[in-house]
């Protein structure tokens, strides 16, 4: 039997004014960004499968245009470039498309991710990942919980109740440069006998919302950026999970590891074995 969800820290949840706003933003860049030009613009960044397409920059400039109308005090890093300083302590870290590759390809794991941050603290406040083509808006504010809004119909998220390792379903990720992916093929064959399975889904923010969900059991990747993770680690967190970097570090460019926290212990510990910190 179903329970019933908890309609009232629903309904506080999405009654935060930044989420709110975040959730606004994010709905009108998802529905920019599935109608899709036959001629996509495609160019390359730091390596000839480090793509960028126009809808990317599109997508991010109608998201920094819309938070600078509602929030114009507020800071803005995002991936393509936006870079404003502001006035407020507060900092938009947005994505516009977290898995540009799968847009390219039409795979659907491919998302729209805005998160808000304390400047001072670098604390995660507030964070939303849609999902266009599934029409999945993953939400979460500090202290408020975590849901997902799946075709109009909110529930709750929980990290999954695998406590064995061996029994796990993983997600990771590979970078872009031809270095830095043998390094994580060294690391993955050590990873890999020692879990049940693993996917690499091609989205660190759609990956981290999926440990929210319980779908996948952990997540880690070398290389990732905040805007990566700026929202997915805080609805993952807010769900229950446990996320760090490696060796008492925090989360951040060497690594991120999000797990429930029966498995996450033992994760970053064969992570730490084999160094995966380093190329």
């Amino acid at each position: 039997m179903t329970s019933q969800p908890n309609l009232a820290a629903y309904e506080a949840l999405i009654n935060e004014p930044n989420l709110a706003l975040a959730m606004a933003i994010a709905s009108g860049a998802g529905k920019l960004l599935l109608d899709r030009p036959d001629d996509l613009g495609v160019t390359t960044k730091s390596t000839a499968t480090d793509v960028v397409t126009l809808m990317d920059q599109r997508a991010e400039a109608f998201i920094v245009a819309e938070l600078g109308t509602h929030r114009p005090d507020d800071a803005i890093l995002g991936e393509e470039g936006a870079n404003k300083t502001g006035t407020s302590g507060f900092q938009w870290v947005i994505d516009p498309i977290d898995g540009t590759v799968n847009y390219l390809h039409k795979v659907p794991h491919w998302c729209v991710s805005i998160g808000l941050m304390e400047e001072n603290t670098g604390l995660a406040m507030a964070g939303v990942v849609y999902v266009p083509v599934l029409d999945h808006m993953y939400i979460s504010s500090r202290g408020l919980g975590a849901w997902v809004v799946d075709g109009g119909q909110p529930r709750e998220l929980k990290v999954s109740n695998c406590a064995d390792l061996s029994q796990a379903l993983m997600g990771t990720g590979f970078g872009y440069s031809s270095t830095r992916r043998a390094s994580q093929a060294r690391v993955l064959q050590e990873v890999l006998p020692k879990i049940a399975d693993i996917r690499r889904l091609g989205s660190c923010a759609v990956d981290l919302c999926l440990v929210a969900d319980g779908v996948l059991d952990g997540y880690y990747e070398r290389g990732v950026n905040a805007w990566d993770h700026a929202a997915g680690e805080l609805i993952a967190r807010e769900a229950g999970a446990l996320s760090s970097g490696l060796f008492g570090n925090p989360i951040g460019n060497d690594m991120i590891v999000v797990a429930n926290p029966a498995i996450h212990g033992d994760l970053v510990a064969i992570l730490e074995a084999n160094q995966a910190d380093r190329d």
